[in-house]
């Protein structure tokens, strides 16, 4: 990672021309945060690590943000990611181009699969799965508010140490063992919002669609295409929000279980196990309400609701898995923490992480 991490910042150096011209319309000041992490986890267990982000260094707008966590479950988790100019500075404002690219690396020795579908049941079964992503992508604000990008994504996948006479994954199962997924996408988005760190007010509508070929030693080849919506809008006072989300997507074509439409994780479903329910389809509902509680510190209580298809074709409202929880949020210049407790019918989930679930 050392490496990797020079590699970036070299090309940061190299990019400083780049940034005199996708800049957005006023150059930030330079500022960094840091924040320490000694947390739990359900899925992952006791960890520790930290987060930290320089902005504006080469006085181009430019951003390096690097999370550094392992824990006591055997996760091992990596992700650098360079932004040019830096989102939250060119966010609300037009900007001619804007580059961004991430490495992650996470390593997990108890990861979960239930099988496929809405109805699939738990179990204890737990096996090590690592994977490796590298994703970069070209912006471009044509005004304020409209936003286009184009990308390409790598990701390297390796399941192992599974039991077939679990009855749930094995060598059939699609994707187990090692696979890589290869793939260029387009997104289009609708921003008002004031804020992607912690936005108080406005609405978010993004599209995507991706397409996963057979290169760079892929054997996969379908299609992804998402919608997602946000709504943010402060209530009882400057302070307090109400925010809500709609996401929907859906996979055209044969696709490894790991690439699957899932619920259940610290993003989705918070009172389930990561990767509950999987299937090509998935649809998902999100309401928070954000409040102050002293100085940097928040609090959130929130509902979840989702469910999972073979086909986004066969929407229905009935079998939804809800959950509702509670948390905590601590406010930097350039981040948020995030710590959430969920709670469902199959029990209490507790996830530390960064940045806003919406």
């Amino acid at each position: 990672m050392n490496r990797m991490t020079l590699l970036v910042l070299g090309l940061g150096l190299s990019l400083r021309g780049f940034g005199q011209i996708a800049r957005a319309e006023s150059q930030s000041q330079p500022s960094w945060s840091a924040f320490p992490v000694l947390m739990y986890d359900s899925d992952i267990g006791l960890g520790i690590g930290g987060k930290g982000i320089v902005k504006n260094r080469f006085h181009s707008d430019e951003s390096f943000d690097l999370i550094l966590f392992g824990s006591s479950r055997g996760e091992q988790w990596t992700v650098f990611t360079f932004s040019i100019p830096d989102f939250e500075i060119r966010q609300g404002k037009r900007y001619p181009l804007a580059f961004d690219f991430s490495v992650e690396y996470d390593k997990l020795l108890k990861s979960n699969f239930f099988g496929i579908g809405n109805g699939s049941r738990d179990n204890k079964f737990q096996f090590p799965r690592e994977f490796v992503k590298i994703e970069a992508d070209f912006g471009r604000a044509f005004t304020e508010r409209i936003i286009a990008q184009i990308g390409c994504r790598y990701a390297r996948y390796s399941s192992y140490r599974y039991d077939p006479e679990w009855n749930t994954i094995s060598s059939a199962t699609p994707g187990s063992g090692e696979t890589s997924v290869t793939g260029l996408f387009g997104r289009f988005r609708l921003d008002t919002r004031d804020s992607q760190i912690n936005p108080g007010r406005g609405i978010r509508l993004e599209l995507q669609a991706e397409r996963n070929a057979e290169i760079l030693g892929s054997k996969w080849r379908y299609s992804r295409a998402r919608l997602e919506f946000g709504a943010y809008r402060k209530v009882f006072g400057t302070r307090s929000v109400l925010a809500s989300r709609f996401w929907t997507q859906h996979i055209d074509g044969d696709a490894p279980y790991t690439e699957l439409s899932r619920i259940g994780d610290s993003w989705t479903g918070r009172g389930y196990k990561a990767d509950r329910f999987l299937d090509k389809a998935m649809s998902l509902v999100s309401v928070e309400y954000r409040y102050p509680i002293h100085k940097k510190l928040g609090g959130v209580l929130f509902a979840d609701a989702g469910r999972v298809w073979p086909s986004i074709t066969e929407f229905s409202l009935r079998n939804w898995h809800g959950d509702w929880g509670l948390g905590l949020r601590y406010y930097l210049e350039n981040f948020v923490v995030r710590f959430d407790a969920g709670f469902s019918p199959e029990g209490m989930r507790i996830f530390f992480n960064f940045g806003q679930v919406f």
